[in-house]
């Protein structure tokens, strides 16, 4: 399959990587098509790694990654374009952070009562938003086996179907624990539990942690 990434920081590397490494085609697409970081990973990674602008990567991709830093988010895909979106799955992975004095907070403009999450899916009426893995670490979004315990792959959307696509990703990705958490509107939470990663890391040391979900069988 035909994958498209929006972005080429630390989460896009790696879902990129992961997604070779799985056999697919993917292209990173970057607000320039001569983006360093995205030239550079695509002579690291074989014949079948591309890049491009965002909309050439929407346009490539029969799935989108959105992989952009959240504040920038809305702005990337509308560079990437509506058109070269709709029908396609997009999972997103942004969060709407301001970074301040060693905290987090959610950005007013995508918080409250609603979340990034929601208003990418109102940007994008035809295009089916699932969101998940966007509370992590990005080496433990594709290598969730690296821990001892299985931890929960969380997830959220308006479609079913498409929903479904993602879930056997996760899988595909080394998932063996996955929760469908609802509608799109279940961003709210994922959002806010992203943001306890300052907490976590003060108090461990390290981003060698994830969430599991224990539940009554």
């Amino acid at each position: 399959m035909k994958y498209g990434i929006i972005g080429t920081g630390g989460v896009a590397h790696a879902i990129a990587t992961k997604l070779i490494e799985l056999g697919h085609e993917v292209m990173m697409g970057a607000r320039s098509a001569t983006n360093e970081k995205a030239v550079s990973w695509t002579k690291s990674n074989g014949e079948r790694a591309f890049n491009g602008t965002f909309a050439d990567a929407a346009r490539f991709g029969e799935r989108i990654f959105n992989c952009v830093q959240g504040i920038h988010s809305l702005e990337a895909l509308h560079a990437a374009g509506k058109e070269n979106l709709n029908g396609k799955l997009l999972i997103d992975l942004a969060n709407p952070y301001i970074y301040k004095d060693g905290h987090i907070a959610l950005d007013s403009r995508w918080s409250g009562t609603t979340s990034l999450g929601e208003e990418t899916q109102n940007l994008l009426p035809d295009t089916k938003v699932v969101k998940t893995l966007n509370y992590l670490c990005n080496h433990l979004m594709v290598h969730p086996g690296q821990l001892p315990d299985a931890i929960t792959g969380f997830y959220c959307g308006n479609d079913a179907d498409a929903k479904a696509e993602a879930a056997a990703l996760l899988k595909d990705f080394g998932w063996t624990d996955t929760l469908d958490l609802g509608d799109i509107s279940m961003s709210r939470y994922t959002e806010m539990l992203g943001a306890f990663w300052p907490a976590a890391l003060n108090a461990t040391g390290n981003m060698e942690w994830g969430f599991r979900l224990v539940r009554k069988q």
